[in-house]
């Protein structure tokens, strides 16, 4: 399942040869199709199969997203449009987690959950049906340009960033359960009201990063957002205190949150549209990357430092190098028209 997340080596260099819009409507249609025959699946090969194309489709349209929010809404806009576009991933997961709970409650069978999800899709796929290309592609200087001709400063500088960006949160995901329920011997009966709230207001870093790109520019918000999640693991996964570890992980999320929408307007405002589908499967791949040395690095970390927590406090450090990198590499993007990269 996790090989098809490398479908974006296809996907997006075909959305700057063909275009945006039908690029984007295949991968909607070929993720619901997915989605649907997983409810279907007779055993773990089955399953297995269903769900790797299902990623195929999932990374490129997250990427075409972007893109064609960027190519679309005034430069004056698009910070506060992208981080509502991160937050949508996060709260459509959040939903998932909810359903989950609610076929368990009710003895439903798994399968559901997949059924379900066709209906999003559905009212999604029409309100896409009738979007327009973009304007960006379709006045783009050339048919399609070299991945060379690209100031490959920029194209590495943001590599770097998107691989060093999946590190921390895929390694908090990943051993959270683990983290909460050994190390913090936290249980469902010890997790007050007032701890989940304090969570949902955290994942207002969304839309506080995306006003302040608009405000301010790319730059400072990447730099502060990501150098304050490193801060906010030094901080939380520290703490010896139920209290400290609530408002910790809330530190966590907001800085987290936050740093969503700075790296996305990277992904897209750095390149022209000739070039943008193919340096965002290049920059997907080396997310992909991040996100698969996560576990194996913070395990290592683990045995040698004291534990998860630890551990994961360590791996944190990595947005402190992203914050380094774009501030020694990337430009500022801000107000720039969505037809040219920034000089």
């Amino acid at each position: 399942m996790f090989a098809g997340s490398f479908g974006v080596l296809v996907l997006l260099p075909l959305a700057d040869r063909v275009g945006r819009r039908p690029i984007l409507a295949i991968t909607i249609l070929g993720y619901t199709a997915a989605t649907v025959a997983t409810a279907f699946s007779r055993g773990v090969f089955d399953f297995a199969a269903y769900q790797f194309v299902a990623r195929i489709f999932l990374g490129a349209e997250y990427a075409l997203a972007a893109i064609v929010l960027v190519e679309t809404l005034p430069a004056e806009r698009r910070g506060r449009a992208l981080g509502l576009v991160s937050s949508m991933s996060a709260f459509g997961q959040a939903g998932a987690g909810i359903g989950f709970l609610v076929v368990v409650a009710l003895g439903a069978s798994w399968r559901s959950l997949y059924l379900v999800g066709i209906v999003p899709l559905i009212l999604v796929a029409r309100a896409r049906r009738d979007l327009p290309e973009t304007a960006s592609w379709t006045a783009r200087r050339t048919p399609m340009a070299s991945l060379a001709g690209l100031n490959l400063r920029w194209l590495w500088g943001s590599a770097a960033v998107s691989f060093l960006f999946a590190v921390f949160p895929t390694a908090v995901t990943t051993f959270a359960s683990f983290l909460v329920l050994n190390e913090w011997k936290w249980d469902l009966k010890s997790i007050n009201p007032t701890y989940v709230l304090v969570w949902v207001v955290a994942v207002s870093g969304f839309f506080v990063a995306g006003r302040l790109m608009d405000a301010v520019g790319r730059r400072p918000t990447a730099i502060g957002f990501l150098s304050g999640s490193s801060l906010a693991g030094l901080i939380c996964f520290h703490q010896g205190t139920t209290p400290g570890r609530v408002l910790g992980l809330g530190l966590v999320i907001f800085f987290l949150t936050g740093s969503t929408p700075c790296v996305a307007a990277y992904a897209t405002e750095l390149f022209p549209p000739e070039s943008r589908g193919r340096a965002g499967a290049v920059l997907r791949v080396a997310n992909i990357a991040g996100a698969g040395v996560a576990p194996a690095l913070t395990g290592l970390l683990s045995d040698h430092v004291g534990g998860v927590g630890p551990a994961l406090s360590l791996v944190g450090l990595s947005y402190m190098l992203a914050a380094a990198v774009v501030g020694a590499l990337l430009p500022e993007t801000r107000g720039r028209a969505a037809e040219a990269a920034p000089t």
